[in-house]
């Protein structure tokens, strides 16, 4: 029996470390893509005051974490990854030392400027849904490419709410 719990919690570490591994070519040639920040959030905000939402507030912390998913997803030339889950968003805010209540994220790939991936993000159910959600209370944003591949332009939005916002009002 103590084999075979060494075995099972042996395995788990190894699931683990290979997740904490990207997949991929580590060789792609990465270029971070500078995004008018100011002018994205402010349509972000303007969408959400249309729906009767307050307002986000940029975190340079949250870009950050947003840039580590834009590299993930770029050298991958995909957004198909366990990473990009409820539980690996967690995780890779835990990671960051970032402390949230609430956590959402939208990717996108293909669209050569904001306009594209905002407009993009209205028009899916899932990606709206996050725009508009109601516990959120900080953005980020990433914009990655790569100069080979099939969608080449990669986009992240990350939305939390970080601890030191208190608790969401339920």
């Amino acid at each position: 029996m103590r084999r075979k719990i060494i075995q099972a919690c042996s395995f788990a570490v190894l699931l683990v470390l290979a997740g904490c591994l990207s997949i991929g070519p580590s060789n792609v040639d990465i270029t971070d893509v500078a995004i008018n920040r100011s002018l994205a959030v402010s349509r972000v905000n303007a969408y959400r005051a249309s729906h009767g939402l307050p307002p986000l507030i940029h975190d340079s912390r949250l870009d950050q974490v947003s840039r580590d998913m834009a590299h993930l997803i770029t050298r991958n030339d995909s957004m198909s990854t366990w990473q990009h889950s409820a539980r690996g968003l967690s995780g890779r805010l835990n990671a960051a030392g970032y402390r949230t209540f609430a956590g959402a994220e939208n990717l996108g790939a293909g669209y050569v400027s904001f306009d594209h991936a905002f407009s993009g993000w209205k028009g899916s159910p899932d990606h709206n849904k996050n725009l508009l959600n109601k516990y959120v209370t900080r953005i980020g944003m990433a914009w990655s490419k790569r100069p080979d591949g099939k969608w080449r332009n990669f986009w992240v939005m990350t939305l939390a709410r970080p601890i030191a916002d208190g608790p969401p009002n339920l």
